[in-house]
């Protein structure tokens, strides 16, 4: 996918360095502030907006700060999970609550919510302001949803192909049916978009699972094995009691105990779950490519199809 740019970086950085000239005054201390947003990523959730808006028409400077608004809400879940999770990294690098603690942590993660609330407005679209904070509302419910569910081995395949359409797909969904609102996109297409999101947001989440199995620590920026380590049972392991021969609730219980899951990954990647759950996430981004469908054919619409499929082989 087309790169950003180092405009589009520079900018974003300095949003969340500096105040807005709305009553924020000074700098504040940019290593805290900028530390998860400079760690970089994919930046996919920005980039299909910019996708969206190329296709659609929009005003490159309202897509802009969507691109914005939608990088700071996502960079604001990722500083919370990891402080709720006491995570020891992020993308490689230690994670901002590790190095600065937890308040800061806290306090940098709200900054992020209120940056996306300033780049949002700027569009000066109340729909794309519903569309955000109606994802932020289902990702925080699919977040306590979870976390109830903290080691529960009765979770079903659509138990958690619904947990991930809010916790992942939904920001997705909200950010490529904003910027098709920008672009004065008939409901149809909106709604088209919407369709795109959601599979390739599952589909992302199901390859990062097998990824958490399969990848290693160095690729994955985080301990292999990650998830059930901190209790979330994603998918593989899913799919997993079900394909093995072997007694994998004992396997878990005996790790947890023992604080070492290694002999649960080794389970996981021996019981064929990863191709299953590889073969899921390879039907859903078909089905993304599919809902393209009421575009019109060109560069844009070739652009993100191939999005949907390139995702099937990352490593990281």
């Amino acid at each position: 996918m087309t790169d950003l740019g180092a405009a589009f970086e520079r900018r974003l950085l300095e949003s969340a360095e500096q105040g807005t000239g709305i009553g924020l005054g000074a700098t504040a201390p940019g290593d805290a502030f900028s530390r998860t947003l400079g760690a970089g990523g994919k930046r996919i959730r920005a980039r299909l907006v910019g996708r969206f808006g190329q296709l659609t028409g929009a005003e490159p400077e309202r897509i802009a700060d969507l691109a914005m608004a939608v990088e700071f809400l996502h960079a604001a879940t990722l500083v919370h999970d990891d402080l709720i999770d006491n995570a020891e990294t992020r993308r490689g690098q230690t994670a901002l609550h590790r190095d600065h603690g937890s308040e800061v942590a806290l306090l940098v993660g709200d900054l992020y919510v209120a940056r996306c609330g300033v780049h949002l407005a700027r569009t000066g679209s109340p729909r794309a302001a519903e569309e955000l904070w109606g994802a932020l509302d289902t990702i925080v419910r699919g977040e306590v949803d979870q976390r109830s569910k903290r080691f529960d081995l009765r979770q079903t395949t659509d138990d958690y192909l619904a947990t991930i359409q809010r916790k992942t797909a939904s920001l997705l969904e909200a950010a490529c049916a904003s910027a098709a609102v920008l672009g004065g996109a008939s409901e149809k297409q909106v709604e088209a978009a919407r369709s795109y999101a959601r599979h390739l947001g599952i589909a992302f989440q199901l390859v990062d699972d097998v990824l958490d199995y399969r990848g290693s620590a160095e690729e994955m920026g985080k301990p292999v094995g990650n998830d059930i380590r901190e209790g979330t049972v994603t998918l593989p392991l899913i799919l997993a009691l079900s394909l093995s021969q072997a007694p994998i609730h004992a396997i878990l219980a005996s790790a947890r105990q023992r604080d070492d899951f290694s002999a649960v990954v080794m389970a996981v990647r021996r019981s064929g779950a990863l191709e299953r759950c590889q073969a899921i996430a390879a039907e859903h981004s078909a089905s993304a490519a599919a809902a393209l469908e009421p575009f019109p054919a060109g560069t844009e619409t070739e652009a993100l199809a191939e999005v949907a499929e390139s995702l099937l082989d990352r490593r990281s």
